[in-house]
């Protein structure tokens, strides 16, 4: 009998969506009066997200995932969500947080009707004293609930969530287990979560940061009290000494997720080192973690950096990566050191995760499948257990044998939940802004209104970006205004340019740079963006330089049917041809295999990421 609850079973589980991410905290310098009017510390921003307020996805790849995301849960019975916690068996819905968001980013009242009926009957299940779950996770149930009541009153304004907030937290401080362990593979609260694998009773590790919100949103200390508490030093100082970080085998995503809480130390207290602990983390997770999709974490765990991550693709455990979890963690990171550094080069890896891991999961689905026949037996046992609800996209598969894109086997897994959240934080990641500048962070069809000094700004791209190299867009402010636009040059791109109104700007577009434009524009400024993009190599990590996949900007590109590849020549543009189709190549001199966005791959179709250059 199993000891521990898997962490994938939760969802079933709980009113919030798995931890938070927009700072509430808006521009507080260190060291100065802060948003209650008390002189309080805070971290100094740099850049600010919407939070959801004035952006639109237009139709394009991104606005179509989402709108058929918003549709499955709006049409989900608020009975069916319930459903379990109503038994008593810990299971509240964990919905609210996305939706509430939907609302602040679209005005979609029924949506938030919908949060706030659900709401108050999952309000109705409290017992007097605040107990809210039997569920064997009880820190993962609370931080859960929590973060969707934050949401709930933050985006939606609903204030009955305050009272739910202040009664769980009772509870909370009351009963909570203190008792904490550094978790790792071999620990009961390391939370791995591979088949047949518990994540422990606890999972404390990831409580901070929705506390810290609570306490931003409305000024009452207990919440900032009791989110000191669950503060992660032996982690978070791995990345503040001078050694080499060690957390190897922890468990990946809730260990990327903790970095938020560090995130949030920071915003309230304006301590250096806890901006030290993220910066040094990421740049930690890119160098030794980082697949070429930008995921992270096979089998769940966190890789010493001496090959491990290579090796994983010989597996046959199809794990590589725990996608809507993994992406919701890693777009909250990113934004939160956009926030802090301004610098453009976290943008990157949210466009990776963008186009190659959320944007590349299957849709939330009510379908009944079966688990492909090739599948190890163990793996096929568990995704054996079928429902006609909540079928989820779970893991992305990067095995050097191929993989498929297959459905979680059980229904609401805790994918569910931040599948919607990540979702519907593309409104927030497109553009950033100051007191005199627009950040264009990714290019993506859409409409921004910026408010500077009561001229509102609007601006509206056009782009089929990643599948064209060029973005236009439209500029009107109510008047004409002096301002910067900025938009980031990536990382990968050589060559970046930009025109005005037909002219070429000669502007320093740096790859890992905001490139600048500093004009008084008038309405109807046309401003084209040109960024090159060619077939590269990228090494799955330095141990194995010749195990590779192929990207095209962002995007990674498989090989269709898994087809086998055998190549020696290090340099793509070689052997690598266009097909004369959007993001479409094939191998030269060969009919197949041919190469595709991992992004257009269907459900149950054989494919192949990684593959050995022969040397």
């Amino acid at each position: 009998m199993r000891q521990h609850v898997n962490r994938r079973d939760f969802v079933k589980s709980a009113v919030g969506a798995s931890i938070v991410a927009p700072l509430l905290l808006k521009g507080t310098p260190a060291h100065s009066p802060g948003v209650y009017g008390e002189d309080q510390p805070g971290a100094h921003i740099y850049l600010t997200p919407f939070d959801y307020d004035g952006v639109r996805l237009l139709d394009g790849m991104l606005n179509k995932q989402y709108v058929a995301t918003r549709d499955y849960f709006f049409n989900l019975p608020i009975d069916v969500m319930l459903l379990g916690f109503r038994k008593r068996s810990g299971e509240p819905p964990q919905w609210l947080s996305a939706m509430a968001r939907m609302y602040k980013a679209t005005g979609d009242k029924p949506i938030l009707d919908k949060a706030t009926s659900l709401m108050a009957e999952w309000g109705k299940t409290l017992e007097p004293n605040g107990f809210y779950s039997r569920h064997p996770a009880p820190h993962y149930a609370y931080d859960k609930a929590l973060c969707g009541l934050v949401d709930l009153y933050h985006y939606g304004g609903q204030k009955d969530a305050l009272p739910l907030m202040e009664k769980i937290t009772d509870w909370a401080v009351q009963n909570l287990d203190r008792s904490r362990s550094n978790p790792t593979k071999d620990d009961p609260d390391a939370g791995h979560g591979l088949p047949g694998q518990g994540m422990g009773p606890r999972e404390w590790y990831t409580l901070s940061e929705n506390l810290y919100r609570a306490y931003q949103l409305t000024g009452n200390s207990k919440y900032k009290t009791f989110g000191d508490l669950w503060r992660y030093p032996n982690y978070w100082d791995m990345f503040t000494r001078s050694t080499e970080p060690t957390p190897y085998n922890f468990h990946a995503y809730s260990h990327c997720n903790s970095l938020s809480s560090a995130a949030m130390t920071y915003a309230v207290t304006g301590e250096a080192k806890y901006l030290k602990t993220i910066i040094n983390a990421y740049d930690w997770f890119a160098r030794t973690q980082f697949y070429a999709t930008g995921g992270y974490g096979p089998y769940e765990m966190l890789q010493p950096p001496d090959g491990s991550l290579g090796k994983s693709l010989e597996s046959t455990i199809p794990a590589s990566f725990e996608t809507p979890c993994g992406t919701w963690a890693g777009f909250k990171l990113a934004k939160y050191l956009m926030q802090f550094t301004g610098e453009a080069r976290y943008g990157d890896w949210i466009e990776q995760l963008v186009y190659n891991c959320i944007g590349a999961a299957l849709p939330m689905s009510d379908h009944r499948i079966a688990p492909p026949a090739s599948l190890p037996g163990p793996v096929a046992a568990n995704m054996s257990i079928m429902s006609t609800r909540g079928q989820t996209f779970y893991y992305s598969d990067y095995l050097l044998s191929g993989g498929r894109k297959v459905y979680h086997g059980e229904p609401f897994p805790c994918c569910s939940g931040t599948y919607s959240q990540a979702v519907v934080d593309y409104h927030d990641l497109i553009y950033f802004k100051d007191s005199t500048s627009l950040y264009m962070n990714l290019f993506v069809p859409s409409q921004v209104t910026w408010d500077l000094e009561g001229n509102d700004i609007k601006v509206e791209q056009a782009t089929s970006y990643p599948e064209s190299e060029i973005t236009t867009l439209h500029v009107n402010p109510t008047q004409s205004a002096v301002f910067n636009l900025k938009f980031r040059v990536p990382g990968w791109c050589a060559g970046a340019s930009v025109e005005v109104n037909g002219s070429k700007q000669d502007v320093a577009a740096q790859p890992g740079t905001w490139a600048t434009l500093k004009r008084r524009w008038a309405p109807g400024d046309l401003v084209k963006v040109n960024i090159p993009m060619r077939p590269r190599l990228v090494p799955i990590d330095k141990q194995h330089p010749y195990r590779v996949a192929v990207m095209v900007g962002p995007v990674v590109l498989v090989r269709e049917n898994g087809s086998s590849m055998v190549a020696g020549e290090r340099d793509p543009s070689k052997w690598i041809l266009p097909s004369g189709e959007p993001l479409e190549y094939r191998v030269s001199s060969q009919p197949t295999p041919r190469f595709v966005p991992f992004y257009r791959v269907r459900e149950g179709a054989l494919y192949g990421m990684y593959f050995d250059l022969q040397t």
